[in-house]
């Protein structure tokens, strides 16, 4: 997938789940889709495993 397209559908998953929170619309298998897509970036941005844990070399203390 091309850095741009990728960039702009993850955008539009973020800005879909906002929508999603603040309407309370919660309890339904699209935001549940929305939220484990952008957890799961979060996750790979901060170099985490599953539980959250760090898992590059660097030291965050």
């Amino acid at each position: 997938m091309h850095a741009t397209t990728e960039t702009r559908a993850a955008h539009e998953a973020v800005t879909r789940l906002f929508d999603l929170s603040c309407s309370g619309e919660v309890d339904n298998v699209e935001f549940n889709q929305l939220d484990s897509l952008v957890y799961a970036r979060l996750l790979q941005a901060y170099e985490c495993d599953e539980k959250g844990l760090r898992t590059g070399d660097e030291s965050i203390s």
